[in-house]
């Protein structure tokens, strides 16, 4: 794109232009300008004034703010992802739900979560936000905590989700190409739409969630979860390497490692060998379940009803377990002890 002057840019802005990625505006006034929703990737804004303009929800990735004015501005939802921010003056700037990274570089003293910012990394806190139709393709959020976070119609290609919490998630119509999701816990999750071509969803929990509409072809289900409550899409052929939660279900030696698992309903069930450590089974049903030989070391048993079960020879180092009553009315309680 040729442009000459801030009147080009303004011209192409207000006929609907909002791709300026690269742009050079270093040293330009661009006082009370209102530049929401623009693509402005690898820009550069050095030495520029940008007081009080408007950035909400703009894409800002790699984009250069030394000693820019930015006092007041409204960055809000916006992408700062390996900005560069060193000198830049962000006094009474907004910049709650701002998204950034261990790559972004503030000006010295700034306190991004104190400003309320969105850090996107692994382990990151992000219950309840609202990412909605954000790019966070390839973003790394391992183990991040993303319960009842809105992502509907996100960008996830290549997203690294193992072992995050998306509980309760809204996550419908988002590309979730290529994902990797082993270990998620997607419980509850409504992913109705989404497209979950060639994603690894081994060893995901999918219990109670909204798969309607999903695309499913070449997605790794090895070991991963589902309950009568769990919602495929229509002519979805269960695979047999999924493991059916469920009263008197048949989980012989099944790998349930670190598996959230509260509340379910396993009486009855085949769990011998199984694998539960570090398994969360608070308030749980194992009434007259099989747990003999089963490896319960670290579970959270707290809460969960073990009348009837066989314990033999089961494992129980370091359990959570309110007290040894828990466990009075197991049956052939040989099993080492929590």
């Amino acid at each position: 794109m040729n442009l000459k002057t801030l009147e080009d840019l303004w011209t192409a802005f207000v006929e609907g232009e909002r791709d300026f990625t690269g742009i050079n505006l270093a040293g330009a006034d661009l006082n009370h300008w209102s530049l929401a929703r623009v693509d402005f990737w690898g820009a550069d804004f050095s030495g520029a004034n940008l007081t009080q303009a408007n950035f909400r929800r703009a894409n800002l990735k790699q984009t250069q703010f030394c000693n820019a004015k930015l006092a007041g501005a409204d960055l809000r939802w916006a992408d700062l992802r390996e900005a560069v921010l060193t000198g830049a003056d962000l006094d009474d700037a907004r910049l709650e739900g701002a998204l950034y990274n261990a790559q972004t570089q503030f000006p010295e003293g700034f306190n991004p979560g104190q400003a309320r910012m969105w850090s996107l990394a692994p382990g990151a806190a992000l219950a309840t936000k609202d990412l909605r139709e954000r790019d966070l393709g390839g973003t790394d959020l391992t183990a991040a905590d993303l319960s009842g976070a809105l992502l509907v119609n996100s960008q996830l290609f290549g997203a690294v989700l193992r072992r995050s919490n998306l509980l309760s998630a809204l996550v419908g119509d988002s590309d979730l190409r290529y994902a990797d999701l082993r270990q998620a816990t997607l419980m509850l999750a409504d992913l109705r739409g989404a497209d979950l071509r060639y994603s690894d969803l081994s060893r995901a929990n999918l219990i109670g969630t909204n798969l309607r509409g999903c695309q499913l072809a070449h997605a790794n289900l090895d070991g991963a979860l589902y309950s009568d409550s769990t919602h495929f899409p229509r002519g979805f052929q269960v695979p047999e390497t999924m493991h059916h939660i469920a009263p008197g279900a048949s989980l012989w030696g099944a790998d349930l490692s670190g598996a959230r698992l509260t509340g379910v309903d396993l009486s009855g069930a085949n769990l011998a060998g199984a694998n539960l450590m570090h398994a969360d089974l608070w308030g749980a049903c194992l009434a007259n379940a099989d747990l003999s030989g089963a490896n319960l070391l670290g579970a959270n048993l707290l809460g969960t009803d073990l009348t009837g079960a066989n314990l033999n020879q089961t494992n129980l180092m370091q359990a959570i377990i309110d007290m040894p009553g828990d466990v009075a009315g197991a049956v052939a309680f040989d099993s080492q002890p929590a």
